[in-house]
């Protein structure tokens, strides 16, 4: 009996395991299976559903949790922020046959990810490709139809600044440069670019990248590629090694010209200034010689003055004066005086030995 009835309770026990495992079992597979019947959308993402390579659905724009069929349908993701894409360098000849290297940018994104996995297959670097040729059929395109300046100038503005040639001051005050001073600005003999009636630029880089960016999604959308080109920039324009080297001769000769022509001013400009200056140094010596024969004849008269008040005073005394300085300047220091009795210096000094 006792033996029966724990036969039983190790049956029991035994189902009861048996429950587990399978409730166990159970959990996991339906955990399995809502693992595989839902995917995750970011906010910078976009997503579309394929079963057996089919799209099902429109794209999934929306951020968040989202369900599809387990095992059977794939969630393919996609980037809807910008990217960027970056060509190679590019030799090509403008309107006037100037050849140049471009080097070109631009912005895209998807935009219609269903387009974008029937076209391409999803694939950002065949996308890349694509954009390749597409971008560059563009720039040559448009290129083509513009001389080099409308390629590498974007308005008037340095034709019609006056300042590129800084002015002369003259004494007075007012800034001007004489008319036969022979100076040039760089670039001062190239054509403006054209205007409309309604004053804006019918050519020019803004216009030029303009039509690049109208012809590239042009032809994306003939293609329908569903990506969408948001801007285009153009980085650098070069020229080519034969003829980067005619455009720095004719830099170095417009320099020249123009050292020439400033040269040539401040020469003439030194000239001026040496000119006034001997002409003020002649007007300030007449003065100073005209000033010191003035002081010269006061000084003369008051002498003569002096010289007949003192005479006038006492004429012998100012006769023997006058005397004795006559004396003195002939006699040197080496000289020998022979006097007779009857000179009036001997009478002179045999009075003062009295």
């Amino acid at each position: 009996m006792k033996e029966r009835m724990n036969a039983k309770v190790s049956a029991m026990n035994s189902r009861s395991g048996s429950a587990q495992v399978s409730a166990i079992i159970l959990v996991a597979a339906l955990a399995f299976l809502v693992y595989n019947s839902l995917y995750t959308v970011n906010e910078w993402e976009q997503a579309v559903v394929t079963q057996f390579g089919e799209i099902k659905g429109d794209p999934v724009t929306e951020a968040g949790l989202h369900f599809k069929l387990p095992f059977v349908q794939q969630v393919h993701l996609f980037d809807r922020r910008l990217l960027r894409w970056d060509g190679s360098e590019w030799t090509l000849y403008t309107k006037d046959r100037r050849a140049i290297v471009v080097d070109v940018t631009a912005r895209w994104r998807i935009v219609n990810a269903r387009a974008f996995l029937e076209s391409i297959g999803g694939d950002t670097a065949r996308a890349l490709v694509r954009l390749d040729g597409i971008i560059e059929g563009a720039v040559r395109n448009e290129i083509s139809q513009y001389d080099l300046f409308e390629v590498v100038r974007s308005s008037n503005l340095i034709l019609d600044r006056d300042e590129d040639i800084p002015a002369v001051v003259i004494e007075d005050g007012e800034e001007i440069i004489p008319e036969d001073l022979d100076l040039t600005t760089m670039g001062g003999e190239m054509p403006p670019l054209e205007l409309d009636a309604d004053g804006n630029y019918t050519a020019g880089r803004p216009v030029v990248i303009a039509g690049i960016l109208n012809r590239a999604r042009e032809r994306l959308e003939e293609i329908g590629l569903g990506i969408q080109l948001e801007d285009i920039l153009i980085k650098q324009v070069n020229y080519t090694a034969a003829i980067e080297e005619n455009v720095y001769r004719q830099m170095n000769a417009e320099l020249q010209k123009i050292s020439a022509g400033f040269r040539s001013l401040g020469q003439q400009r030194a000239e001026q200034r040496l000119g006034e200056m001997e002409r003020e140094l002649a007007t300030i010596q007449s003065e100073a010689v005209e000033r010191s024969e003035r002081i010269r004849g006061i000084a003369e008269a008051e002498a003569i003055n002096i010289y007949a008040e003192a005479y006038n005073a006492d004429p012998e005394f100012f006769t023997f004066l006058r005397t004795l300085q006559a004396y003195e300047q002939a006699l040197g220091k080496n000289s020998t005086l022979i006097l007779g009795t009857d000179s009036p210096l001997f009478e002179l000094f045999k009075a003062l030995g009295e």
